[in-house]
């Protein structure tokens, strides 16, 4: 990808001075948003099939008037999680947006941590791969942190106000300090990806080691663009693509979705929003998007070009005449054989799953993984140190953007010496 130029400290100074005049700004953007709707144009959305229209989904109970996270539950059907960013308190609040009016299901207090600038929210994993959510303390308005991070908790399976005592991943940027406010977990591998947000020129998407280590300072990389003044993101529920949303006065309000592989699938249009800073996934096909200062959610419908992966098997594609078009041959795709493995117990430990054929992206998924050990499902590959002896047999398989599966199983011995 194309290198991009790193915002000079003083764009960080002049977000913090525009902060002063969001108020200002919000009101004017508020006051054209509703001047708008009242006009018989329609919402100020750009144009689109009737079908893929913005719709109110849910208001937001009281408590959220700063809004700046969302994550959808991976438990709790027509639940998500939000969040306050900074001077709020250090509690994420899960919300049931089953009903056009929201319910408070459930306050957790997070322990031990403050809310220096809560920006950005995910559903992740823990070590045992069950849902984890995640709490980006990762603002920075003057530029002026040595290291953020993230508080990561499991997932309640029952929704009741309960404290709770995260475990904390503290993190660096590798090329200086920026400001964030979209933090991003994929589902599949569980790697989580920070945006900075620039005003007036592209940021970029940083990726998070695998796994991230506890009582040191983990380092975030450059692997993608993010789009002008990114205010959120997130990974769809496959795990194939992902969203960074702009929010206004300052960047546009649009969501970017791309394929895993950093490649743009579509730009949608999201509905008019003083201060938009969030969105997540509602379902494979589905966003919901909020703002600060407006208790309003919202549900946009992502374009068919937008949605890899959502559903069990392809939607078809018509053809202009009834002419049968030929079966694909079976066995296009195919993940080789890695063979008997052998690692070390504790030491590092690589192991690369191949594939060929099928329509890209692909997919990797992995059972029987020893503990210790994670797989990248974009890369195929198997790290880390595992735990453990003896012999225990793993079961790949690779997945193509038309749900086309292939798989092998391999024998892996981990030994003591």
């Amino acid at each position: 990808m194309s290198p991009l130029l790193t915002a000079p400290r003083a764009a960080a100074l002049a977000t913090a001075a525009l902060a002063t005049l969001l108020p200002v700004v919000a009101w004017t953007a508020g006051a054209t948003a509703s001047t708008a709707a009242a006009a018989p144009s329609g919402p100020a959305v750009a144009p689109a099939a009737a079908s893929l229209a913005p719709e109110k989904k849910c208001t937001l109970p009281g408590g959220l008037a700063e809004l700046s996270g969302l994550a959808m539950s991976r438990r709790h059907p027509g639940v998500f999680y939000a969040l306050n960013d900074s001077g709020n308190t250090n509690q994420v609040f899960a919300v049931d947006c089953s009903t056009a009016t929201g319910r408070l299901a459930a306050t957790l207090t997070v322990s031990g941590v403050g809310n220096t600038d809560w920006e950005g929210l995910a559903l992740g994993k823990d070590a045992s791969g069950a849902p984890a959510i995640l709490v980006g303390d990762i603002g920075d308005n003057f530029s002026g942190r040595a290291e953020i991070s993230v508080h990561g908790f499991p997932e309640p399976e029952r929704l009741a106000d309960a404290t709770v005592t995260p475990v904390t991943y503290r993190f660096t940027y590798a090329d200086g300090r920026h400001d964030a406010e979209s933090l991003l977990a994929d589902p599949v591998s569980g790697r989580m990806y920070v945006a900075s947000k620039l005003i007036g020129a592209a940021g970029r998407l940083y990726q998070a080691p695998l796994p991230p280590l506890t009582g040191q300072v983990n380092t975030l990389t450059a692997v993608g663009t993010a789009p002008v003044f990114a205010t959120d993101g997130a990974f769809s529920p496959s795990g194939t693509s992902y969203v960074l949303r702009s929010g206004g006065p300052l960047g546009t309000n649009t969501a970017s979705v791309h394929d895993t592989a950093g490649a743009k699938l579509a730009d949608v249009a999201l509905p008019a929003q003083s201060q938009g800073e969030t969105v997540t996934y509602a379902d494979c096909a589905t966003l919901l998007v909020g703002s600060e200062n407006d208790t309003q959610i919202w549900r946009v419908p992502l374009p068919p070009e937008a949605t890899p992966g959502c559903g069990p098997t392809p939607t078809p594609t018509p053809t202009p005449t009834p002419t049968p078009t030929p079966t694909p041959t079976p066995g296009d795709l195919r993940l080789a054989d890695p063979g008997p493995q052998t690692c070390t117990f504790n030491q590092p430990c690589t192991v690369q799953l191949t594939a060929t054929g099928g329509k890209p992206p692909v997919r990797y998924a992995a059972t029987g993984l020893p503990w210790g050990l994670t797989l990248d499902g974009v890369s195929g590959r198997i790290t880390g140190r595992p735990w453990g002896s003896g012999t225990t047999r793993i079961t790949a398989t690779v997945t193509d953007s038309t749900g086309a599966t292939a798989g092998a199983a391999f024998a892996l011995t981990l030994n003591w010496f």
